[in-house]
């Protein structure tokens, strides 16, 4: 049954207009309108009785009684998957803004717009095309260019998924004994081992790695016999920066990442305080956009392979030597490090032996469409422990967020604290530990303990997103690099004296080896923002023109 978008518009000029402005739609989704808010509740309630998804809902400001935004909160409660979108008049009318600010603080709307005033209005088009286009990336894909098929005890097929959505391919898990999978199983052959995964159609891997899988789109770089300009170490926000300027100010640019690109960042459900972005973007659009801008200027990626150490160059014009996990080697004369971090284990060992069925480092879109109705707990009091909360109430029956200091604004943005704290199916405990959990091959309960106190009460979960802070993964790098008692890269002015080896003072993100740069959450006191992430990774490139250009007057760095 086609989706459903839903207008609520009072004046029967103004919603005749709307319909048909909306009427562009109408192929793919079920246009609807209503005048009022008791009726478009109880609509939208209807259709869910029946099965029929709603997409979207557009509510006039000017509605009576109440008014849209009252509107859009009370559809959050029966349709939180629903995008939700506030109409106003055009112009800037003061009497307006009130309203909206009320909206966009407490997480009522997704966007707003002006309602269109005349035909081909573009720009709310625009608008509501780039809302439909990540309701529907946030629900079943309807046509997948990839189908996993696997047992569904196995965590492997829910691990490629995770992969696939993280590189932005719409992606469809399959039971071995469903039509699909019965198809894929054939062509796969005998002998295969599951899990599947057929890529458009036509190629089928059989329990795959996930260096094949970025094979088979394209996404890997023969090294041997090349040397780079710069190599980028690590895909998210930073490297994603240092690869987009880098490549367009003509430096032949490598990008090797050891999972999938966009880093922690690309998990993330939204983030609402990127400039440029006011309605908020998520971590996978932007991670993708940029990933799109960097190879239009000649950058290449290499996806699912890991550098594991680091050989300096000896002379002017002998590049790095960059080893990588399946024993190749990359050479590069700069190399930026935007390897970033990982978040913290939890270290309850009953909880660790169910990563995979039930609890999740991390909070990927694809894990948050599978906890529809269910009960789920987020720890992490931190501004990714309260986007996944905030996003996974838009599926989930009930959300715990678990923080263990005493308030949210400790850790937390102000934005998103109040919208946490308005959105009805959040609980928040504060001063609370997760120590136990248990479940019957998937995790079915949680441990909680507060702070001072010796009993541990169990609370019903489904599902456990753990976003606890960030450790290092800089243990690869050689001893040259400098590193505090954290592991974080040190770098600039920070510098040891005794460990920089050069009279000339080390670039602002340069470490202790000449010509190996550092940007993003890996440097040491760095601000642990995706904007000044991906501000590090632009502003190293001047600073690598500056080596290069001493290199080239015979000089090591």
């Amino acid at each position: 049954m086609d989706p459903v978008v839903l207008l609520v518009v009072a004046d029967a000029s103004a919603r005749e207009a709307m319909v048909a402005q909306m009427s562009r739609y109408a192929r793919d989704y079920r246009v609807k309108a209503v005048s009022e808010a008791d009726a478009a509740v109880t609509h939208i309630e209807e259709m869910q009785r029946n099965g029929s998804p709603v997409a979207m809902v557009l509510a006039d400001l000017l509605l009576a009684p109440g008014d849209g935004v009252d509107v859009l909160g009370r559809v959050r409660s029966v349709a939180p998957a629903a995008k939700r979108v506030l109409l106003l008049d055009w112009g800037l009318r003061p009497e307006q803004m009130p309203a909206v600010s009320r909206a966009l603080a407490f997480g009522l709307v997704d966007t707003f717009l002006a309602k269109p005033t005349g035909p081909r209005d573009e720009e709310f088009h625009g608008a509501i095309t780039e809302q439909l286009g990540e309701w529907a990336w946030t629900s079943a894909p309807v046509v997948a260019a990839v189908e996993v098929v696997g047992d569904g005890d196995d965590g492997r097929a829910g691990r490629l998924r995770e992969l696939l959505e993280r590189m932005a391919v719409p992606t469809a898990v399959h039971a071995l004994d469903s039509p699909v999978g019965q198809r894929v199983v054939r062509a796969a052959g005998s002998g295969a081992v599951p899990p599947f995964v057929e890529v458009m159609g036509q190629v089928v891997l059989s329990n795959p790695t996930a260096r094949e899988v970025a094979k088979a789109f394209g996404a890997v770089v023969d090294v041997d016999d090349v040397v780079f300009d710069l190599a980028v170490v690590g895909a998210g926000p930073a490297g994603l920066g240092a690869a987009v300027y880098g490549a367009s100010e003509g430096l032949s640019t490598l990008i090797i990442e050891a999972e999938a690109f966009g880093g922690q960042a690309g998990t993330s459900s939204m983030i609402r305080n990127y400039l440029g972005f006011p309605n908020g973007i998520t971590g996978r659009q932007l991670a993708r956009r940029a990933l799109v801008q960097a190879v239009r200027f000649g950058a290449q990626l290499d996806l699912a392979r890991a550098v594991t150490g680091i050989v300096a160059s000896t002379a002017p014009g002998v590049p790095h030597r960059l080893t990588l996990g399946d024993g190749a080697v990359a050479g590069a004369h700069a190399v930026v490090l935007a390897c970033g971090v990982t978040y913290r284990r939890l270290g309850v060992p009953a909880l660790e032996a169910l990563v995979g069925a039930g609890v999740f480092y991390g909070a990927a879109t694809a894990d948050a469409r599978d906890m529809q109705g269910a009960r789920v707990v987020v720890v992490g009091a931190g501004n990714s422990g309260g986007q996944a909360a905030v996003n996974l109430a838009r599926y989930a029956e009930r959300v715990t967020l678990i923080a263990r200091g005493s308030t949210l604004s400790a850790s937390m943005s102000d934005y998103l604290v109040k919208e946490v704290e308005a959105d009805e199916r959040i609980d928040v405990f504060t001063a609370t530990e997760v120590v136990d959990g248990g479940g019957d091959g998937h995790l079915e309960w949680i441990g909680l303990r507060t702070r001072g106190a010796q009993d541990v009460n169990r609370l019903p979960a489904s599902g456990l997103f753990v976003l606890i802070g960030t450790e290092t993964r800089t243990g690869w790098l050689p001893s040259t690099i400098q590193r505090d008692e954290h592991g974080f890269v040190v770098t600039g002015a920070e510098i040891d004296p005794g460990r920089w080896p050069l009279q000339r003072p080390p670039f602002a993100l340069e470490t202790s080896l000449p010509g190996v740069f550092a940007a993003g959450d890996i440097r040491a006191n760095g601000v642990k923002r995706v904007a000044a992430a991906v501000g590090e990774g632009a502003v190293s490139v001047p600073m690598i023109h500056g080596y290069l250009a001493a290199r080239d007057r015979g000089v090591v760095g």
